[in-house]
């Protein structure tokens, strides 16, 4: 069954985060999820909830479609009208939905950033719906949805999760339960994309790792360390500070209900491509030599990033929405303040032979 999570926080707002089951991963037609939200932004109901003062965002994953929801706490009635709100919408729009979020995903798959990712997870996982990206949709044509596939998508709408902070608020619509595929297939390889009118590439090399279900604390530390921190993260520091090589350099861990992956990403000219991609992969390695003032650095900018995020109730939203989502236990990040703080080196040494398989693309002029 679908789960809900209700939070106190001290602000003068109540956050309503519900998670739907559209995603890459559920959708019977591919991509409908990004019409949807084109719907959803004109709809009457949509619009009436913002005139009364409801700050309403969306957003699609791999997992699931996110509707995001902030009211004074003292207007959370006006929500009593979402789900309505969702359920109807005004088809005859259905055309300028389908052009807007073509726009969107044509301009996400000229981007280097967006375009190197997505490439990178579908030549790593090439035959499951997580090989694709929520902002490009390589291969999706969305001309092709039909005012039917939005009917039958509205008809089957459900939600697995709710989470709200900093009030009550009861919504209409039917739970689900997630179901979450395995990718069948991991490859590796590497790929180059050529984008006309650009001026840098960018490099993306995906790893598997775990899911939400697996050895998440342990991937969320190493990611950390390896390109999660920012300016003092290795990536940064081998590619960009110490020699000078490129425009950015950071990874990223997304562990999902079927799989997770890491991806590391730096942006540089042409002539630096192969070397930067050699510092990249050497720093991946260079991971199997962690010290304690690394496990210092990691400790501190984790649990110091839990402290600033529950400062807004969006912050506290967003980042427990998870454990109704994925049915984690609730102490989950208390669980990981006390992981942080037991942590070894050779915690996060020891899965860099974890990455064994990689798969690298290139996107740019």
């Amino acid at each position: 069954m679908a789960r809900v999570l209700k939070l106190t926080h001290w602000s003068g707002s109540t956050v309503l985060d519900l998670k739907l089951n559209l995603g890459l991963v559920n959708e019977d037609v591919p991509g409908i999820s990004r019409v949807l939200i084109s719907l959803w932004k004109w709809s009457r109901g949509v619009m009436e909830l913002e005139r009364s003062g409801a700050s309403i965002s969306f957003s699609n994953s791999w997992d699931y479609l996110t509707v995001s929801v902030k009211v004074p706490r003292e207007s959370t009635n006006v929500l009593r009208s979402l789900w309505d709100a969702l359920t109807k919408v005004d088809l005859s729009m259905l055309g300028r939905a389908i052009n807007e979020a073509s726009t969107q995903v044509n301009l996400a798959r000229e981007d280097t950033r967006s375009r190197s990712m997505a490439e990178a997870l579908r030549g790593l996982m090439p035959n499951s719906p997580y090989g694709n990206h929520p902002e490009t949709l390589l291969g999706v044509d969305l001309s092709g949805v039909k005012p039917e596939d939005v009917r039958k998508a509205l008809d089957n709408l459900a939600y697995y999760s709710i989470t709200v902070v900093g009030g009550d608020v009861e919504v209409n619509g039917s739970p689900a339960t997630g179901k979450w595929p395995r990718p069948s297939t991991i490859n590796s390889g590497e790929v180059k994309v050529s984008l006309s009118g650009k001026v840098q590439y960018t490099v993306a090399i995906a790893y598997p790792a775990d899911s939400i279900y697996g050895k998440v604390y342990d991937y969320m530390a190493f990611n950390t360390l390896l390109g999660g921190m920012g300016l003092i993260s290795r990536l940064y520091t081998e590619v960009r500070v110490k020699r000078g090589l490129a425009y950015y350099a950071y990874s990223a861990y997304i562990p999902l209900g079927g799989t997770g992956f890491i991806v590391a990403m730096a942006g540089t000219r042409e002539k630096y491509v192969n070397q930067v991609k050699e510092i990249m992969m050497s720093t991946v390695a260079s991971m199997r030599e962690v010290s304690k003032s690394d496990i210092e650095l990691v400790r501190g900018n984790q649990i110091g990033r839990l402290v600033v995020r529950a400062e807004s109730p969006e912050g506290v939203a967003q980042m427990y929405s998870i454990i109704p989502l994925y049915g984690l236990p609730n102490d989950y990040y208390d669980r990981y303040v006390k992981f942080l703080g037991d942590l070894r080196p050779e915690t996060i040494a020891k899965l860099t032979d974890e990455l064994r398989s990689s798969f690298t693309a290139v996107a740019g002029p």
